[in-house]
C-alpha cells in the first residue's frame, strides 16, 4: 500500500500500483525520484510546467536534491516497489 501526500498536507492509502493509477494520483506522466530516505516518490514530471501548486511536505522529503515539488506524489517503500516491479 503505497501514500498518496496532497499539496494540502492530507495522506491517502493507495492499494492500487499500477500505471495508470499512479499518473491518476499524481494528474499527469509520473517520474520516480528517491527520497531522502531511500523510498521512491512519483511526481507529476510536468508538475512545474502544467501550475501545480508546490507541496512543501513532499519538497521536504527530497532534501536539498530538488528545489520544490510540485503536485500531489505518491511515496512507496522499497519493498513497495519490489512487489510493483515483481
Amino acid at each position: 500500500m503505497a501514500t498518496l501526500l496532497r499539496t494540502t498536507g492530507e495522506i491517502l492509502q493507495l492499494n492500487d500500483l499500477s500505471l495508470a493509477a499512479l499518473q491518476l494520483a499524481v494528474g499527469g506522466f509520473i517520474e520516480g525520484i528517491t527520497t531522502y530516505d531511500d523510498r521512491i516518490m512519483y511526481i507529476n514530471e510536468e508538475g512545474e510546467l502544467l501550475g501545480l501548486p508546490v507541496n512543501q511536505y513532499a519538497t521536504e522529503l527530497t532534501k536539498f536534491w530538488y528545489e520544490a515539488i510540485f503536485g500531489d506524489v505518491v511515496i512507496l517503500t522499497p519493498e513497495e516497489t519490489q512487489a510493483e516491479s515483481g
